[in-house]
């Protein structure tokens, strides 16, 4: 039985219809930023910290709750590592203007990626089904910008 956890993040609206992408230490795969929820923390604030983590972005603007997912906790070579089950909480945010990524922590580079890149960027199928079950509500933010 594999152990559950929370974990929570975000996809972030950068400059013209771009968005925040991460990808870890081991250099396996391009993901958004999220980890684990602390004691004591909301879903959003753990979203707030785990960007701040993962790109220097602090200043942040709420535009929306995505919802969540599971899939389990991503191994070395980027598969499924089955001792943990993760519940994954997104929200939407937008970041100000010319906002520089400074990637910190256990994180080894962090792009600004189009919007129509996106999907085929994330390196995981279970994030990659998410995020297109999101899509039109991020393209419609986007829209707004």
């Amino acid at each position: 039985m594999p152990k559950e956890t929370r974990s929570a993040g975000g996809i972030v609206l950068g400059e013209h219809g771009t968005i925040a992408m991460v990808q870890n230490r081991r250099g396996t795969q391009w993901l958004f930023p999220k980890g684990h929820v602390e004691p004591g923390e909301t879903d959003e604030q753990a979203a707030r910290r785990e960007i701040l983590e993962e790109t220097g972005i602090g200043d942040l603007d709420y535009i929306d709750d995505l919802g969540s997912y599971k899939r389990y906790r991503l191994d070395k070579e980027g598969g499924d590592d089955l001792s943990e089950m993760k519940e994954i909480h997104m929200y939407l945010f937008s970041a100000s203007s010319s906002t520089t990524l400074s990637p910190t922590m256990e994180i080894e580079a962090a792009k600004w990626v189009p919007l129509q890149n996106v999907a085929q960027e994330i390196g995981s199928t279970k994030d990659r089904a998410w995020f297109i079950s999101v899509f039109e509500r991020v393209r419609l933010a986007v829209q707004r910008d």
